[in-house]
């Protein structure tokens, strides 16, 4: 029961480092007020029902975020996230970043002009003067006068928080396949929330059934307030660009340190801002997939000279440099921050542009998940071509990689590459890890009838049965695209890296020895879920690069495993209709 937990666990794992804690703190401040958010238009969309539907949701909404402990998570979550990205902006050392980026500091920098005077009007009159906030106040007040400015503040909320969620959840390898419904919801949403608001306060408007509950010289207060508020959150601001312009100044005429990237050129940059800001800075061409939130690899750099004088990873950094095994003088660029002269090299070059469906492909820059991976390898093909014309080499080894692929294909797998006699197969890209193991197992089944099918059909043809070895591994492997990116119109398949697709090809390797048809790892079987011991015999296995041998089974006929998936099956039917 443990084990099928981690494997779960595992299957769920997301991109390679988890970031600091000022990053998780901002992250967690996000999505509480993205949950927020999203209950507040979801609200506002019910004006499309009724004024009495929207009135129904705020004293729902009202329950959640009014309470003690709502009121409390909202605005630490409001202090934390915006105060966090106040201290994140400061600390900039250039604002030459990304468009998106760009995009979602200066709406994050827009928000409090608009969003303070809201506030002020709702919760600051109940705490001020304990004025009864419905819909029909909020609504008498918006419309007309502020209905363009609401209406900007909501599309400006939620733009910058889209952003935010995007970049967040695009590192995870599940995301690309829902990323279309999300675009739907995310279009969807503000649009309902807009017509929602608008249409009910038209409503009141017109029938003359709009009502202020505030008193007089309450709303002026209010206004007050709200600008002393603003005035404090952008001098705030003011005092962040001072800051990266005071840094600018100091780049300038003050001292400054000199980083060469080799192969390319040395700059000088004043201490401070992180390596990754540098290179941007001085145009210098550097790799930064998740916008140098320290949660990819991608801006890796060797550091050749002067490492003695950097700070120590932190557990952020040191996590995802573990997670690739990185050399003791390989750091990532966004999290260091030089105080002294550098010789560096960008292990991750972008070269010429890419394509955009390149530059946003997953697997374009790694990601690393549970897969299985199968080898195939006709047994005897050096005696099949040894009497044989040329054409008739091709056209049987043609019919054996067609029939190859099809049961491949058929469960679900997807074929790497094929090598003269030999094909590669994954399993559980597109599906999780047991269902995927279960699709390799079943077309192990499949192959030993497709071979026999061949055998019966070229019989003539054949002076020997054909024969084929199978070796089955499954665990954590990086997946990816290497070599060609798109620009010339082709680009390289998906492929696998790692000790899993080593272990696979020793496994089929080793049916020669064993004379099986196929030779299966325990940790596969195990979770599949499927009984190990009437399948085949279990052996141990000595792999190079190892040191304790690999339990697995030897699989001389399929009979036993085919009985073992449809049990299998059953029963996940069975639990399924229970």
């Amino acid at each position: 029961m443990l084990a099928k937990v981690a494997a779960r666990r595992r299957e769920r794992k997301g991109p390679a480092g988890s970031g600091s804690l000022e990053q998780r703190l901002r992250l967690a401040s996000g999505l509480v007020l993205v949950a927020f958010v999203l209950l507040h238009f979801l609200n506002h969309a019910l004006g499309n029902i009724s004024f009495g539907a929207m009135q129904a949701g705020q004293d729902f909404r009202y329950m959640i975020w009014h309470s003690t402990a709502g009121t409390g998570l909202l605005y630490g979550a409001l202090a934390i996230h915006a105060g966090l990205a106040l201290w994140k902006t400061a600390r900039r050392g250039t604002l030459i970043m990304p468009k998106w980026e760009a995009l979602q500091l200066f709406l994050g920098l827009s928000i409090p002009f608009l969003l303070i005077r809201h506030i002020m009007n709702t919760r600051g009159a109940e705490v001020a003067f304990a004025t009864y906030v419905d819909y029909r106040h909020v609504l008498s007040g918006l419309w007309p006068d502020n209905a363009l400015l609401q209406s900007v503040l909501l599309l400006i909320v939620w733009i910058h928080g889209m952003i935010g969620l995007h970049y967040w959840l695009r590192l995870y390898d599940w995301y690309r396949s829902w990323q279309p419904a999300f675009l739907v919801l995310a279009g969807a949403i503000p649009l309902l929330a807009l017509t929602g608001w608008i249409s009910a306060a038209r409503r009141l408007h017109l029938v003359d059934e709009d009502k202020s509950n505030f008193k007089p010289g309450e709303q002026e207060a209010l206004a007050e307030f709200a600008s002393v508020a603003n005035g404090i959150v952008y001098g705030l601001i003011g005092l962040c660009l001072a800051f990266i312009a005071g840094r600018k100044l100091w780049k300038r005429y003050g001292g400054r340190i000199s980083i060469a990237f080799a192969g390319e050129r040395a700059v000088r940059s004043p201490p401070g801002p992180t390596l990754l800001e540098i290179g941007r800075m001085n145009r210098v061409p550097m790799m930064s997939v998740c916008g140098g939130r320290g949660r990819c690899s991608t801006c890796r750099t060797m550091i050749l000279e002067g490492g003695e004088t950097l700070d120590p990873p932190s557990a952020a950094e040191q996590s995802v440099l573990k997670r690739i095994h990185a050399g003791e003088n390989v750091r990532l660029a966004c999290q260091v921050r030089p105080r002294a002269d550098l010789l560096v090299r960008p292990l991750i070059l972008p070269g010429k542009p890419l394509p955009a469906a390149a530059f946003h492909d997953r697997y374009r820059w790694g990601v690393e998940r549970q897969i299985g991976v199968m080898f195939i390898d006709m047994r005897g093909f050096t005696r099949l071509t040894e009497s044989r014309l040329a054409f008739d080499v091709v056209f049987i080894l043609n019919r054996y990689i067609d029939g190859v692929v099809k049961a491949i294909r058929a469960d679900g797998g997807m074929v790497d590459k094929v090598m003269g006699d030999g094909v590669m197969a994954l399993y559980g890209v597109n599906t999780n890890y047991r269902s995927g193991l279960r699709q390799a197992l079943s077309t192990i089944v499949r192959l030993a009838k497709e071979i026999e099918a061949i055998n019966q059909e070229l019989e003539g043809h054949l002076g020997e049965p054909l024969r084929i070895g199978i070796g089955l591994h499954g665990g954590p492997s990086i997946l990816g695209r290497i070599g060609l990116d798109g620009r010339g119109g082709v680009e390289s398949g998906l492929t696998a890296l790692g000790d899993v697709v080593n272990v696979a090809s020793r496994l089929e390797n080793a049916t020669k020895d064993n004379e099986a048809l196929a030779i299966v790892s325990n940790e596969v079987l195990e979770a599949a879920g499927i009984a190990a011991e009437e399948i085949g015999e279990v052996r141990e296995l000595a792999v190079r690069g190892r040191s304790a041998p690999l339990k697995v089974f030897a699989i001389h006929d399929v009979a036993g495993l085919e009985t073992s998936l449809g049990s299998a099956r059953r029963e996940r039917s069975g639990g399924s209709a229970a």
